[in-house]
């Protein structure tokens, strides 16, 4: 099913498939509902997932959002309207972060999080996490007003392997088109997902169990900024995403898929 809602003043694009447990997708900078690729089908195997187009980004549109928490309004809106149970929450880059921040400011929609390579306090690593030269052309190009061309160098960058390449020169190119168009918003995620938020004190307060994952394939230094991040979360936990980098929905489908399917078998139990 596709549809829209009017949440927070904003027209909310979303797509609901599947029964069963509810799997809320929160997508990453620069992709929508539709960037997601074979994991929607797998997962539907399992529960029913639901998708979305965040505020500011192709069918949901409004102005571009400079807040993580805005965000986590909008995710907690829809799930709201939709009327689900407690979802098992998932995000990746700049939808961890949101996903995340869910369990924090709204616990009650929330059964379990699955949050892959969040990036908390990254500014504390930029020149790691992007050489000064990508972020040179980051910012000239943006300043110039090249948004898509500025995203484009972005995303290349933040998809890279430790091995070298990037996964975003794999991508289809409807998927990398789409970011591009919307570059302005893809930027303000990098720079709303990167900093403190959420807080050392809001993390300490999560109750829900959360897994904190990264690729086998990720540079190290984004490993210790996951690991980080779980340290922080009294209820979570680390785990290693096998054939993956960044795009772990895409570098490995099934693994991703097994990975959350676990989070649903486990339900707080076992190995959190």
């Amino acid at each position: 099913m596709m549809g829209s809602a009017t949440l927070k003043g904003c027209e909310l694009y979303y797509e609901d498939v599947g029964e069963g447990v509810p799997i809320l997708l929160v997508p990453p900078s620069g992709a929508t509902a539709s960037t997601w690729g074979a994991a929607v089908e797998q997962l539907t195997r399992i529960g029913r997932v639901i998708t979305y187009d965040r505020r500011g980004y192709a069918r949901s549109p409004g102005a571009t959002v400079h807040s993580v928490s805005t965000h986590t309004e909008d995710a907690a809106a829809l799930l709201q309207h939709l009327g689900t149970p407690p979802a098992i929450v998932v995000g990746t880059s700049a939808g961890a972060t949101i996903a995340v921040d869910l369990a924090v400011r709204h616990s009650e929609y929330v059964r379990a999080v699955v949050a892959h390579e969040a990036a908390w306090r990254a500014t504390r690593h930029l020149s790691t996490y992007l050489q000064f030269a990508t972020l040179f052309k980051i910012g000239s190009r943006a300043l110039r007003g090249h948004y898509g061309d500025a995203a484009d160098a972005l995303l290349r960058a933040a998809y890279s392997y430790r091995e070298g390449g990037s996964a975003w020169d794999a991508f289809p190119e409807e998927w990398r088109r789409v970011a591009r168009e919307n570059g302005r918003p893809t930027l303000a995620d990098f720079r709303n997902s990167v900093g403190n938020y959420p807080s050392a004190s809001d993390l300490a307060s999560i109750e829900v169990p959360v897994v904190c994952s990264y690729g086998e394939r990720s540079p190290d230094f984004r490993v210790r900024l996951i690991r980080s991040l779980a340290a922080a979360i009294p209820t979570a936990r680390t785990a290693e995403i096998r054939g993956a980098g960044h795009a772990a929905a895409f570098d490995a489908t099934t693994e991703f898929v097994r990975l959350i399917s676990d989070a649903i078998a486990d339900d707080g139990l076992g190995a959190w």
